[in-house]
C-alpha cells in the first residue's frame, strides 16, 4: 500500500461488471457495522484525501447471486439523489477479489440506538425525524424505487442532526432487471447484505436462531419472503410480489412510528418463524392496543394505524402522502401553540 500522502496514478482496474475502479485507491480503517453478509468499513480515499463509507461482503467466496445483489445496491443508491441518503461515490472490486461501494461516511447513530438510550438528545424530535424518513422514501418512490427494509436500525441521526436513509441492499428499482434467484443463508434475518430483524422488543434479549431459520438472501420469487419479519406488511411476508409496491413501505413506516409511540415494532416473537407467521397473517392485534393505550395524539396514532392497515389499498399511496400528514399535524400544532 502507498503512503496516504502519495498520489496514486497508476490503470484503472475492472470492477468485474462494467465498472472502473482502482482498488489500491482506499486505505480501509475500523469496522463500523456487519450484518449477516455485509461489511461495513471506515475507510480513507487517498485521491480526494477523505474519509468514506466502505461497504463490501464478509466472505470472498459469495455467491454470484450475492455479488449481483451487491451491485444492484449499489446502481439503485446511485440513482438516488436526495439529502437524506447517502451517495454513492464509487463501485469496484477490493484486491481479494470482493466487490465493494464507496459512499458518504455518516458519523451518528442509528434511529434504533437512540430509541434503546435513555439519555437521548435533548433535539431529537421524533415526528420531525419521522417526516425526514417519510420524505426520503417518498423521493424514491418517485424514482420507481421501493426499498422493502425500512425500520430503525436503517435509520442514521448524524452528528448534526442530518437524516438518512440507509441498506438499499433488498431494493427493486422498477426500471432494472429483476435479480437472479434467491440464495439460502442461515441467520435471524431476511435482509439481502445484513442487519437485525427486529423481532422482539427493544432491550429484551436476543434468541438464537431456531435451526429452521435458513432464509433466502435474494428476491421476486413467489412464496419466498425478504425484508425483516418485524415490519412487513401481510404481502411481502407471503413473498406475493406482483402485491408488493410503494404500500409496503408505507407499512414500514407505520412500523417505525409504531416504535416512537409505542417502544415496539408492528409484530414480535420468540422466533423469526413465529414472527414471520405473524406478518402472513397480518396479525396487528397486539399492535394497535398498544397504540390505543399509548397516550400519543389520536391523528398520529390514527396515521399509524392506516399506514399499519393488514390490506394494501387501505394505506397511504406512499412516503410522500405519509410526509404530508405528518407535515400537517405539525403545522397544526405550531399554529397551536402561537
Amino acid at each position: 500500500m502507498a503512503d496516504e500522502n502519495q498520489t496514486i496514478v497508476q490503470p484503472q482496474v475492472s470492477g468485474g461488471d462494467g465498472s472502473r475502479s482502482n482498488p489500491d485507491r482506499y486505505e480501509i480503517r475500523e469496522e463500523l457495522a456487519r450484518g449477516g453478509m455485509g461489511i461495513v468499513y471506515s475507510a480513507w480515499d487517498r485521491v480526494l484525501k477523505r474519509g468514506v463509507g466502505l461497504k463490501t461482503l464478509i466472505s470472498t467466496e459469495a455467491a454470484e447471486t450475492v455479488v449481483q445483489r451487491f451491485r444492484a445496491e449499489a446502481h439503485i443508491t446511485a440513482l438516488l439523489q436526495h439529502p437524506s441518503i447517502p451517495p454513492v461515490h464509487d463501485l469496484g472490486t477490493l484486491p481479494d477479489g470482493r466487490p465493494f461501494l464507496a459512499m458518504k461516511l455518516v458519523k451518528g447513530r442509528t434511529l434504533a440506538a437512540i430509541l434503546a438510550d435513555l439519555k437521548r438528545p435533548v433535539d431529537f424530535d421524533p415526528l420531525g425525524t419521522l417526516e425526514y424518513i417519510c420524505r426520503a422514501v417518498g423521493y424514491a418512490h418517485g424514482e420507481r424505487v421501493i426499498h422493502r427494509d425500512l425500520k430503525p436500525s436503517n435509520v442514521m441521526i448524524g452528528a448534526h442532526g442530518e437524516v438518512q436513509v440507509m441498506d438499499w441492499g433488498i431494493a427493486r428499482a422498477g426500471d432494472l432487471p429483476a435479480p437472479a434467484p434467491p440464495v439460502p443463508v442461515a441467520g435471524d434475518t431476511v435482509s439481502a447484505l445484513g442487519g437485525e430483524a427486529s423481532t422482539v422488543p427493544q432491550g429484551a434479549p436476543r434468541p438464537a436462531a431456531p435451526p429452521d431459520s435458513a432464509t433466502p438472501v435474494e428476491v421476486t420469487q413467489p412464496g419466498v419472503a425478504l425484508g425483516t419479519p418485524a415490519y412487513m406488511p401481510p404481502e411481502q411476508a407471503r413473498g406475493a410480489w406482483h402485491e408488493v409496491d410503494e404500500r409496503a413501505d408505507v407499512f414500514a413506516l407505520g412500523g417505525i412510528l409504531s416504535v416512537l409511540l409505542t417502544g415496539y415494532p408492528p409484530y414480535s416473537g420468540p422466533t423469526v418463524k413465529a414472527v414471520l407467521a405473524r406478518a402472513e397473517a397480518g396479525d396487528l392485534d397486539e399492535c394497535f392496543g398498544r397504540l390505543d393505550k399509548c397516550g400519543g395524539e389520536p391523528e398520529i396514532v390514527a396515521l399509524a394505524k392506516r399506514c399499519l392497515a393488514a390490506k394494501r389499498d387501505a394505506r397511504p399511496a406512499n412516503g410522500a402522502e405519509v410526509a404530508a400528514a405528518i407535515a400537517a399535524h405539525r403545522a397544526g400544532a405550531r399554529a397551536r401553540l402561537a
